[in-house]
């Protein structure tokens, strides 16, 4: 009988720090922002930008990576003790992931059950089939696991499938997402009315360019300064319109979705009007103030 081929070992770097490092990025920045604008009197961005920013690193450094690490870093050390339970079999009851996820990939070896998702952060082994994953229905397989947890993933020689045949696999998966988005009327009209309300917003920018400057600037402002920021908006609407008369060359509006289409459309515009506004009228008050304290 062919040997068993390692395609999944638990390691160090399984423990998520990569995912854990993302959240020391908004933290530096917002440091160097507080120490800019204590010591350096920076103006921009506005204290409210760098709060949001310091507390996204802080929830993420604490309440998304410190259980991603503390699972991670408790599963790779039992793998290392030799701690963790070993199973042996064929395979069944697989239930494959769809390619967009929403649901997870499961298989069944003897009396014991596994599941997991490439759109879930976790330690063990999560490839899914439709994501170039190695497990299918009827492959004989040893595991060692803890919990819930694949640790260590070992096919049957034979039974492996090449890099070749992963990849043709997941193409064909994505073809038929592909598919399946391209036939679903729903997304189709968000589609379209997204890009719709993309084309309304890059208009605003284009024909209200002064007050749109303010989101990322405050006046006065250099002449190469709005005329770098009137090309930036000039090809963001280009873009949009670009996006949209593709979105309409293959899906055009009909008598069935124009009313549906057109009121999400309306819905979309009304939430980012709305937001702009208020954006505008913050941005308004806080340079009222701050001429009234010079």
């Amino acid at each position: 009988m062919p040997d068993f081929v390692t395609v999944f070992q638990i390691s160090s770097n399984s423990a998520g720090l990569p995912f854990a490092l993302i959240g020391l990025v908004p933290l530096i920045v917002g440091a160097i922002l507080i120490l800019g604008k204590w010591r350096l009197r920076w103006r921009q961005p506005g204290w409210l930008f760098v709060i949001l920013l310091l507390s996204f690193g802080i929830m993420w450094t604490f309440l998304a990576s410190g259980p991603v690490l503390t699972d991670g870093t408790d599963a790779f050390a039992a793998f290392r003790a030799g701690q963790y339970s070993i199973v042996e079999g064929t395979v069944t009851d697989f239930h494959p992931m769809p390619y967009e996820g929403h649901d997870e990939e499961c298989f069944s070896v003897e009396a014991r059950r596994f599941c997991y998702s490439d759109y879930e952060l976790t330690p063990g082994f999560h490839n899914a089939a439709s994501h170039s994953g190695p497990i299918r229905a009827g492959i004989h397989v040893r595991i060692a696991y803890l919990g819930n947890t694949i640790l260590r993933l070992q096919i049957r020689g034979d039974e492996v499938l090449t890099p070749t045949a992963s990849a043709s696999a997941a193409e064909a998966e994505l073809r038929r997402y592909t598919a399946r988005t391209e036939s679903d009327p729903t997304l189709q009209r968000l589609s379209t009315a997204f890009f719709f309300t993309t084309v309304c917003w890059t208009l605003w920018w284009n024909l209200k360019w002064r007050v749109a400057m303010r989101f990322w600037v405050r006046p006065p402002n250099k002449q190469a300064t709005m005329y770098v920021f009137r090309i930036f908006f000039g090809l963001c609407l280009i873009g949009s319109l670009n996006g949209l008369v593709q979105q309409l060359q293959h899906h055009p509006l009909t008598a069935q979705n124009f009313e549906a289409t057109l009121l999400t459309a309306a819905i979309m515009c009304a939430v980012m009007g709305t937001m702009t506004a208020l954006s505008v009228w913050f941005a308004r008050r806080r340079d009222t103030n701050s001429q009234k304290n010079v």
